[in-house]
């Protein structure tokens, strides 16, 4: 089977999840190209290697010089998911604490944010933590921009079971969720957050929050925030 390639970003980490033999060839080739396109634009990136069926020596050479590259350019390569034929193969050959190597994405992404809390300094561990769930790219992006602005540590996610596992990654005090986010098959995805967390506090956005000026929107949002936090200091 050929190697595909699927990504999609959780937060600030890209999870890559592969699918296929990482052999020789074509297959080399599109990993390493792929993925060093990927590490010019991502700090952290999970490689999900669950669906590989095979890896040979040069698979194995390409996964070395991968992370080896992630490492001199100050970027983070992990491994999650390993068949257990690749981690045999990784053993066998002990290559296995080369990597960083995770049982699951979650634990994985996970780590990516707990090195992240590390070097970030004081400051940045100070700022408000808030995590925005919205189903469409482009408003994620505008809030994440106008709360960076505002001085906030703005985390985003397009999918629910993400969110959960950003949740728990970052410790975010403040979840800003969009309208049709707010239930996933009946359940609750208030109810949900607060049971992971139940000290998060939890924002229910308008269904019309994208619909009417941006200006106006980005306004009301930051004063229900700064009003959230004077309620709390009182």
């Amino acid at each position: 089977m050929q190697l595909l390639l699927q990504s999609r970003p959780v937060g600030d980490v890209l999870v890559v999840q592969c699918k296929g033999r990482v052999v020789a060839g074509a297959e080399v080739q599109s990993l390493q190209l792929n993925l060093e396109q990927m590490m010019r634009q991502h700090h952290d990136i999970v490689l999900q290697l669950e669906e590989i069926n095979f890896i040979d020596s040069s698979g194995i050479g390409a996964l070395v010089r991968l992370v080896s590259s992630a490492r001199t350019n100050g970027r983070n390569l992990r491994l999650c998911a390993l068949p257990q034929s690749v981690r045999k193969t990784l053993e066998m050959t002990n290559l296995l604490p080369l990597f960083s190597t995770y049982e699951s994405e979650a634990e994985a992404i996970t780590a990516a944010y707990l090195g992240s809390r590390d070097t970030d300094g004081d400051a940045a561990n100070t700022q408000l933590r808030i995590l925005c769930v919205f189903d469409s790219a482009e408003v994620r992006a505008f809030l994440g921009e106008v709360l960076c602005r505002a001085g906030y540590r703005a985390i985003t996610s397009g999918n629910v079971n993400d969110a959960k596992i950003l949740l728990k990654a970052t410790r975010a005090q403040l979840v800003v969720l969009g309208a049709s986010m707010q239930s996933v098959h009946g359940a609750s995805t208030r109810q949900a957050f607060e049971e992971i967390d139940p000290a998060v506090s939890v924002m229910l956005l308008d269904a019309d929050f994208a619909k009417g000026d941006p200006g106006e929107a980005a306004v009301k949002l930051l004063e229900s925030i700064r009003g959230r936090g004077q309620d709390k200091a009182s």
